[in-house]
């Protein structure tokens, strides 16, 4: 329990905690008495704290964590569900909102990726998800994945947006002509695309506030504001 004590005086002071401190500090009120080795071990295992809270409890007492301490993950998680579904959301009302709320997505990022973000009718955002990973050059994805996040979550309207890691923010035809196949897929189900975010190394743009893309500039988009 030494370390579990130094571990706990670190967080009340506000001192941050890795990862495996963190999971020592939980396991030590679980009863756990070797706190080190056990964190050690469930990160080899599931690859980070997030991943250890949110792993099946029966999974992680056959690994041979504790009952006390699974069900404290379990609630942690619950937790953690609850007051993300309390806190107010982004609400993506104009071109500024959106760029900005897109582009703090991408800090730090090596590789290109798209992200869908649904939004309901106050344009709040509902639902946010990774859906391709592409190299530092490019990225791409088929409509279908895009589309499949709609139906998930059953939405009207959604926002896609791409980045350039190592590059301007400026669309290249490839995005122009990607933007106008996911508008032609969207259409069937009667979802909209609010925006096309491309976030880049000197910042990010509105494809629909630039006007480039005549599928995109003819959607019909209340609450969005080009600003």
């Amino acid at each position: 329990m030494k370390n579990n004590n130094s571990y706990l005086e670190k967080f009340n002071s506000g001192t941050p905690l890795s990862d495996k401190e963190y999971l020592a500090l939980l396991l030590g009120f679980s009863g756990c008495k070797d706190c080190d080795a056990s964190a050690a071990k469930l990160l080899d295992t599931y690859g980070s704290f997030s991943a250890v809270i949110d792993a099946d409890p029966h999974l992680l007492m056959c690994g041979g964590t504790s009952t006390d301490a699974a069900v404290l993950f379990r609630l942690i998680s619950r937790f953690a569900a609850i007051c993300a579904a309390e806190s107010p959301s982004d609400i993506l009302t104009d071109c500024a909102l959106a760029v900005s709320f897109f582009s703090s997505a991408y800090v730090g990022a090596v590789n290109e990726y798209i992200t869908a973000a649904a939004v309901d009718k106050n344009m709040r955002v509902a639902a946010v998800e990774r859906i391709s990973v592409g190299n530092s050059a490019n990225v791409s994805a088929a409509s279908r994945d895009i589309a499949d996040f709609v139906v998930r979550n059953d939405s009207r309207c959604i926002f896609i947006a791409h980045n350039h890691p190592h590059a301007s923010p400026e669309p290249s035809d490839a995005d122009i002509l990607g933007t106008e196949t996911i508008i032609a897929a969207l259409s069937k189900l009667g979802t909209a695309l609010a925006d096309h975010i491309i976030v880049g190394s000197g910042g990010g743009i509105s494809m629909r506030k630039l006007g480039i893309c005549k599928a995109l500039t003819e959607q019909v988009c209340d609450g969005y504001a080009i600003i």
